[in-house]
């Protein structure tokens, strides 16, 4: 589990870091409206790595995102509107975290029904 807390952390963090520059680019609000879903995407990064077993769902469509951008690039180099750096600089950064991710839903093992039970349980009494 803190492998997959660590690639999800790590994940967020790249994000924020890479999307930060480009709210500074000139763009319609289609651009920035598509920003602000890949910062919505950042910090559900954040929350899968907060609680993974609980957030395990999660990491499929987070995989699914990584493998989509990697067949967008895919078929725009085929077209040649991407350059071979792009889709060689994507591919080992988005690329590597979609294997990450699929790394990290098989060893983040969901929780037993008992232990999740007990847990529910827990939490219904806490919340009264």
């Amino acid at each position: 589990m803190i492998f997959a807390r660590i690639v999800f952390w790590i994940a967020g963090a790249f994000g924020i870091f890479a999307l930060v520059p480009l709210y500074r680019a000139p763009g319609n609000y289609m651009y920035y409206g598509f920003l602000a879903t890949l910062v919505a995407w950042q910090a559900a990064f954040f929350v899968i790595g907060w609680n993974p077993r609980q957030y395990r769902a999660l990491m499929i469509p987070a995989v699914l995102e990584k493998v989509l951008w990697m067949i967008t690039l895919a078929v725009l180099s085929t077209r040649g509107q991407v350059t071979r750096t792009t889709l060689v600089l994507n591919a080992s950064t988005h690329g590597l975290l979609g294997i990450l991710f699929i790394a990290a839903f098989i060893t983040a093992r969901p929780l037993k029904a008992s232990v999740r039970a007990s847990v529910d349980a827990s939490a219904l009494r806490a919340a009264e």
